[in-house]
């Protein structure tokens, strides 16, 4: 009887393990420049915020853009940054690029990388490499 106790309690604690998975194994935040930092989540969850969160207007700019729809904020995630003494760039997984000026606090969306490119060259922006989040661990 004993043994058989310990069986289930041993399958259900594993069940359980095995269903909710390990939390935190892909969470972490990363520090960019001028207050900024990524804050990964989740595995397929990874946003980029300041760390005050505010600016004069009550709110400091992110990426992605928060457009009042908090579902579809929540489905869109940081997959590569990049970034300068200025500007934070970014891609995300629902194919759109990001500008966010550091100085003006200010960010500029994009949905396609043309466009994208076009105004990294309007603006200057020196060709900063987008890369993986796993970079900035």
């Amino acid at each position: 009887m004993n043994k058989l106790l310990i069986k289930i309690i041993t399958v259900i604690s594993f069940s359980t393990i095995i269903l909710t998975g390990c939390a935190g194994t892909t969470d972490y935040t990363a520090n960019l420049n001028n207050d900024y930092y990524i804050a990964k989540t989740s595995a397929h969850n990874a946003k980029i915020y300041k760390v005050e969160d505010k600016d004069e207007s009550g709110k400091a700019p992110t990426i992605p853009v928060y457009h009042g729809n908090n579902e579809e904020f929540e489905k869109e995630s940081v997959i590569k940054v990049g970034q300068d003494n200025r500007y934070i760039i970014a891609e995300t997984n629902k194919d759109k690029y990001y500008i966010l000026d550091t100085k003006e606090e200010s960010v500029l969306e994009f949905s396609s990388k043309e466009e994208f490119e076009e105004k990294k060259n309007e603006l200057k922006i020196p060709n900063i490499p987008l890369e993986d989040l796993e970079e900035y661990k």
